[in-house]
Formats: structure tokens, C-alpha cells, sequence
């Protein structure tokens, strides 16, 4: 490998020890209380080099949070379209399996000393992504809203509840699981966008 390779291979090498340092430390306290010091002592990376990279504690964990939001949203991209499928698509098994190699991670950043503002983010990017698959866009009733909220609140709490229950079920019961009540849910958003057809009670674009 070349010198060019080297040192890229080294920084990534010094974020992932950066990283899952702060990762160690958000399962015992919020990030508020974290230091610099003791991040760079446990990931064995000196200060200088630490802000060589990063501003703060929070430009770090904004880091780390961007490269889940963007993951998350590309995979969106994929899984949405299949929800005509009887089965689990690949997506929704890749996502649990993510959540299950990466327990760690995913843990720290939806847990308690997380940040709730990224859980907020996520929740209102998959109810962005999600209502143009249970409504038509521009001519969403309120229940249809209601529903969406509902799946995507449901996914979500569901997923934080394995995480920090120890991940009881396998990941593949789990896609399934959710698989299930997603389809369930949209099925109702379908049959109420059916009734307000009927009764010309649908939002005009």
C-alpha cells in the first residue's frame, strides 16, 4: 500500500477508535459529561489529534449520527417499495441485522444518554418517507396521518425496546414482526383513503 493508503487507513483506523470510545462512554453517562480527556484516554488518541478531526464532543457525535441518518434514509429508499410483499424484503433483514451487529452503536445513540433530537430527526424523516406509501401525496386525510405516525412511532419505540431489552428476539423474527404491523397498518390507511373517496372527505393538493 501506498503512503497515500497508509494514512487514510490510519484515520479511519484513529475516528473508529474515537468512535467507539464515545460509544463505551454514552452507556454510562450523557454526553454532556463527557471530556475530551477521558475520550482520548480511553480510544489511546492524544488530544492534538482529536481536534485535528473534530471541533468538540458534539461535532464528533454529530458525525456519528449523520452516518447513521443518511444509512438509514438510502435503506428507506429500497424498503418502502416493497411494502406490497407478503414476505420481509432483504431490506428490512439487512436493517435488523445492522441493528443487531451494531448493538453497541445503536444502543448508545437511541438509548438515555443519547440524543433525543436525533430520534426526533428519525422519526420525521421515516414519517416523510412514509406517507406518500400510505396516502396519496397532497390528498392525505388526518387518519391516514394518524396511522403513519402511528406504524412509525410503533417501529421506532419497537426497535429501542429490543435494543435495551438485550435483543430477546432474532433479528429475523423481529423484521418479520414489524414487517407484519407495518402492512397491517397501511392496509388501513389504504381502506380509510377508499372511505373518504366515497365520501369526498380527502385534503385537495
Amino acid at each position: 500500500m501506498n503512503a497515500k493508503g497508509d494514512a487514510n487507513r490510519s484515520v479511519r483506523m484513529t475516528k473508529r477508535r474515537l468512535c467507539d470510545a464515545l460509544i463505551t462512554l454514552l452507556a454510562q453517562k450523557p454526553v454532556r459529561e463527557i471530556t475530551v480527556r477521558e475520550l482520548t484516554a480511553l480510544a489511546k488518541v492524544s488530544r492534538g489529534t482529536f481536534y485535528f478531526h473534530y471541533t468538540d464532543i458534539y461535532d464528533l457525535l454529530r458525525q456519528i449520527e449523520r452516518e447513521q441518518f443518511e444509512g438509514l434514509d438510502a435503506l428507506m429508499g429500497v424498503l418502502l417499495p416493497s411494502l406490497e410483499s407478503d414476505v420481509p424484503p432483504e431490506a428490512m433483514r439487512t436493517l435488523f441485522a445492522y441493528l443487531n451487529d451494531n448493538e453497541a452503536l445503536c444502543t448508545a445513540l437511541m438509548g438515555p444518554n443519547g440524543d433525543p433530537a436525533f430520534v426526533s430527526r428519525i422519526r420525521e424523516m421515516l414519517e416523510r418517507r412514509c406517507i406518500g406509501h400510505f396516502a396519496e401525496p397532497g390528498c392525505e386525510t388526518p387518519r391516514q396521518l394518524y396511522l403513519t405516525s402511528f406504524a412509525v412511532n410503533g417501529c421506532v419505540g419497537s426497535i429501542e425496546s429490543w435494543l435495551q431489552s438485550g435483543r430477546k428476539d432474532s433479528p429475523d423474527r423481529m423484521a418479520a414482526m414489524l414487517w407484519d404491523a407495518v402492512r397491517a397498518i397501511r392496509v388501513a390507511a389504504s381502506a380509510s383513503r377508499g372511505q373518504a373517496a366515497a365520501t369526498g372527505d380527502v385534503a385537495k393538493p
